[in-house]
């Protein structure tokens, strides 16, 4: 079967960073264990995937590139983080003020941010075939800290419908940390290795 990422250029491996970014690099998990296992069979199924007759139809649209002029994921992305953020803002308030159109903004803004989570999901899927190596593993990471987000916020919206708000707040905050832990790797994976981007000449 054909790697459908075969004609696309490989994100050079960055020099060694310093800051954070080279702290990063010494705690991610490194080759040969189970995540760089793992996210290798994730990303051969999501190339099998892709080089179906409808998967070479979608892949281009989720990716963005051709229609959109750049990566879709960046902005899928922006849909449930601002969801979320506002929904912690309500939350906020809401403790505050006992309100509940606080509390209903809340809910509301916390199903929009689940919603679209799948989107930017499946945008990053498309991504994710240009990885390799460190940045494989990288976001396979980034996919995780994503996902147990969603899964707390799923949690969140379930204790909020039986009333259990004093903690659904919590499990709340908890992912959005989560959210902005993950979202640190999602601008290390574009602006530090360069994961879909095209870079042309001037």
């Amino acid at each position: 079967m054909s790697d459908p990422t075969r004609n696309e250029p490989s994100p050079a491996a960055p020099p060694a960073a310093a800051g954070l970014g080279g702290y990063l690099d010494r705690i991610l998990p490194g080759p040969g264990g189970r995540v760089d296992r793992v996210s290798q069979r994730l990303r051969n199924a999501a190339g099998a995937a892709s080089d179906t007759p409808v998967g070479r139809v979608i892949t281009p649209l989720l990716r963005g590139d051709s229609w959109l002029g750049h990566p879709a994921h960046p902005v899928a992305v922006t849909v449930p983080v601002g969801a979320w953020v506002l929904s912690s803002w309500y939350d906020l308030k809401g403790a505050r003020t006992g309100r509940p159109q606080d509390d209903y903004a809340a809910d509301g803004a916390l199903r929009v941010g689940i919603a679209g989570a799948v989107l930017a999901g499946v945008t990053g899927i498309a991504q994710f075939l240009n990885t390799r190596d460190q940045t494989r593993r990288e976001t396979a990471v980034h996919a995780a800290l994503n996902n147990g987000a969603l899964t707390l916020y799923l949690l969140s919206l379930g204790l909020r419908r039986t009333g259990r708000r004093r903690l659904a707040r919590t499990v709340s905050a908890t992912a959005l940390g989560i959210v902005a832990a993950s979202g640190y790797l999602g601008g290390d994976l574009s602006y530090r290795h360069g994961v879909g981007i095209t870079r042309t000449r001037g």
